[in-house]
């Protein structure tokens, strides 16, 4: 459930994009500093998008650091504060993912993951027991959720309660601010489900959208195309109500505006043609390159 949030930099100004920049290594610094060099390996679109919204950056627009800065002025902005709330953030979260990768396709990859970061994620846990506690309890209704074929939509609302009370722990949040991780998250765990059709039909796993009269991704666009309409304007109306709000005074402002006007359509649309995601994975760069040619 991650890596939907990616922006695209065509249609962002200069400002956007070394703000954006900025974000998503300070998330990738905070890992390293707090948690370790093997953290930054899980670093998350998505959650650069919770950095932005707590605006924790005091100079966005500063010229970025190098990826291996070893500088003390580097350490001191990137340890401690926000940057270490988001970090245990990435990490609970790409906890559960691990637990749910193990327990349900018996994936060695994930095991070893676990293995390999069990420490980092303790230490995650012992730091912000609450923000542990929320999201051990909200995957946990998610599964229970899951398991009695729920339909999407309650499943939707109970990520996004997740998500607001994980973000709570981190800082009184304003109205909009809900409502903005509110939004987010229902579109996350919607798309998502969308992107994953096939594979989870083909694994018999389970998905809120999956129709026993359509095996692949093709044939339930195409038999149920009014469903995924009604889907996509519930989440929309959502997204507008939230863009009406939204304030406009900094550039954090225009990127959590743009990523509603611009970067979750573009992925919507995306997912709706059934083009995957290009992911790396661990080996070879030039091995996976190899097999996309």
């Amino acid at each position: 459930m991650f890596g939907y949030l990616a922006m695209h930099r065509q249609l962002m100004t200069w400002n956007m994009q070394r703000c954006y920049r900025n974000y998503y290594c300070g998330t990738c610094f905070g890992l390293e500093f707090n948690y370790g060099q093997v953290s930054r390996l899980l670093l998350s679109y998505d959650v650069a998008l919770l950095g932005i919204l707590t605006k924790c950056h005091p100079d966005p627009l500063r010229e970025r650091y190098a990826c291996l800065e070893r500088c003390e002025t580097c350490r001191h902005m990137f340890h401690g504060g926000a940057w270490e709330q988001m970090a245990a953030i990435n990490l609970l979260l790409v906890n559960e993912k691990l637990k749910d990768d193990v327990n349900d396709d018996r994936s060695w990859k994930a095991y070893v993951g676990k293995i390999l970061l069990g420490r980092k994620i303790r230490k995650a846990q012992k730091q912000y027991p609450d923000m542990a506690h929320a999201i051990e309890k909200g995957y946990r209704n998610i599964y229970l959720l899951e398991k009695q074929n729920s339909k999407v939509e309650e499943i939707e609302e109970c990520f996004a309660d997740m998500m607001e009370y994980t973000m709570s722990k981190c800082r009184t949040l304003e109205e909009w601010e809900r409502g903005y991780i509110r939004c987010i998250s229902k579109w996350i765990y919607y798309i998502d489900a969308l992107d994953d059709y096939e594979e989870d039909y083909r694994k018999k796993k389970f998905n809120p959208l999956k129709k026993e009269d359509a095996k692949t991704f093709y044939e339930y666009t195409r038999k149920y195309i009014l469903t995924i309409g009604q889907d996509l304007r519930r989440l929309y109306r959502n997204i507008v109500a939230v863009q009406k709000i939204l304030p406009s005074e900094s550039t954090e402002d225009r990127l959590l505006s743009y990523l509603l006007t611009g970067c979750i359509p573009a992925t919507t649309a995306r997912v709706l043609s059934g083009r995957k995601q290009v992911k790396l994975k661990l080996g070879s760069i030039w091995e996976q390159a190899g097999k996309l040619m």
